[in-house]
């Protein structure tokens, strides 16, 4: 993750002009049909190509968010003269996740640094969406600690993630204040084109679904 970040930091670097613009705000991930919709935040590059036309790469992360909902696993003693052998514990599930998008965005109505203005254009985007266990310190009686005496069996994984590729579609609005930067309000609705999870932990997420719109608001500042 640290080498694609890199590789598109250095590629902006490269590409830019005399102008480039920063960007920064907060997020909301709707995936269709799945349980919660995470609040996150972002951060992105965007340089023109021309008065209406610019390049854009911006990176969102939604920090973990906990299932309300239960769940139960049965874990087995470890050593044979722990009584009782068996134990049911309740555990949540916990997700997090980012994704980093870019494309081209078209300025309509005004320039891309001049008042207001719509904007749009297509996406391509990659996200990893990590899932984990947590597990309460007592069984469901809650009469028996479970640390240091029950194990899981090894078939059932913890932590997964699933990785993704998508395309799509951007629209948005926009307002530039001279001197002092531009407001922005943009959605994002792409679709999975391709997933792959590294394990069943990973498949029980609760925010991803291959069908997603992206809600993004911020302030970018334009450098000279």
């Amino acid at each position: 993750m640290k080498t694609i970040i890199f590789s598109l930091f250095l590629f902006i670097t490269i590409q830019m002009n005399a102008q480039v613009s920063l960007s920064g705000g907060l997020g909301i991930l709707n995936g269709v049909g799945t349980s919660r919709k995470p609040l996150g935040f972002n951060l992105g590059f965007e340089f023109p190509r021309s008065s209406d036309l610019t390049f854009f790469v911006r990176g969102s992360f939604f920090p973990k968010i906990t299932d309300t909902t239960a769940n139960y696993a049965n874990m087995t003693a470890i050593s044979p003269t722990t009584t009782p052998t068996t134990l049911t514990i309740p555990y949540y599930l916990r997700c997090h996740s980012f994704y980093i998008e870019g494309g081209t965005r078209s300025y309509m109505l005004n320039d891309y640094d001049n008042g207001f203005a719509l904007y749009g254009g297509s996406v391509f985007g990659f996200g990893v969406n990590t899932t984990t266990a947590k597990f309460d310190k007592f069984d469901y009686t809650n009469q028996y600690e479970w640390e240091g005496k029950y194990t899981l069996p090894n078939q059932n994984p913890t932590k997964g993630s699933i990785y993704y590729l998508a395309l799509g579609i951007q629209g948005g609005i926009k307002y530039t204040i001279p001197i002092k930067g531009t407001l922005f309000f943009d959605i994002t609705g792409t679709y999975s084109v391709l997933d792959l999870a590294n394990n069943d932990a990973g498949l029980r997420s609760f925010t991803y679904s291959p069908l997603n719109f992206l809600f993004q608001f911020g302030y970018r500042k334009d450098l000279y």
